[in-house]
């Protein structure tokens, strides 16, 4: 009974501390600038490979996007950090709880979710759609769709000079919609980082008395909410590299490429 009302007392500080941060700041404008940052990076990682002569669109997006992520966790915690110091959140007292113990300090069970009100939970906003299996269901659609057309048009000239270009600029336009949906849907939502800041808030809290809780951390929670549009956008990505390596080898960009279909 008495570790019931220890966890509905630990679920009461993080509603606490999730309202607080709702109220106190534009979490919105918060998640632009966050997005924006990575987006910088991640074309800065890109327009540096081409720099250097790589070649591979595939890889190279593959690289940039990597980076971009590994950039869009550093700082999401050092921003969520910020909000956490900055909204002086209540720090509970952890000192009476009476949580079951085990060898090397005291641990609790990872809390479920937090919902509040109506909604949702830090998992909301779209951010953890399925995008990998619908991206997979496209990009085997276009593979099969741009299959039929190159065999359609193996034994004309002529319905090559059309085809090959038409199938490009689908499968570049689909890649570049779906890749793009991905990233809005990753970088750009606030919720990932309310779930860090709440994580980050209630480690402090503990940190400063002699009980440990057992947590999911701000890593595992980021990564939790965000891999699903990260797969999504990097499969897009890939497709669309290798799309634009295979029938527009000379182009070293997207803008190349699409200038090069123009004429």
């Amino acid at each position: 009974m008495n570790t019931f009302s220890n966890w509905r007392s630990v679920r009461m500080w993080e509603s606490r501390v999730t309202r607080d941060l709702r109220q106190r700041r534009v979490l919105w404008l918060h998640g632009l600038c966050i997005g924006l940052i990575t987006l910088a990076v991640t074309w800065g990682v890109s327009a540096l490979q081409m720099h250097l002569g790589g070649e591979s669109l595939a890889l190279r997006y593959l690289v940039s996007l990597g980076v971009g992520y590994l950039s869009y966790l550093l700082t999401v915690r050092l921003w969520a950090e910020a909000l956490i110091r900055r909204s002086h959140a209540e720090v509970p007292d952890m000192s009476g709880l009476d949580l079951p113990g085990t060898q090397g300090g005291w641990e609790m069970p990872s809390l479920p979710t937090l919902h509040s009100g109506g909604g949702g939970d830090f998992g909301g906003g779209g951010a953890s759609g399925d995008f990998s299996d619908a991206a997979a269901d496209v990009a085997d659609g276009m593979g099969e769709l741009a299959g039929g057309a190159i065999e359609a048009a193996a034994g004309s000239d002529e319905a090559a000079i059309v085809v090959v270009p038409v199938v490009a600029v689908f499968l570049i336009g689909c890649a570049v919609f779906l890749g793009a949906g991905a990233l809005v849907l990753l970088y750009f939502g606030w919720d990932v980082l309310l779930a860090v800041a709440v994580e980050l808030a209630f480690s402090y809290a503990t940190a400063r008395t002699a009980v440990r809780v057992t947590r999911e951390g701000w890593a595992s929670a980021a990564v939790r909410l965000t891999w699903k549009p990260l797969a999504g956008a990097v499969l897009c990505a890939v497709v669309l590299g290798a799309t634009i390596d295979y029938f527009i080898p000379t182009a070293q960009s997207l803008p190349q490429a699409l200038k090069a279909l123009r004429h």
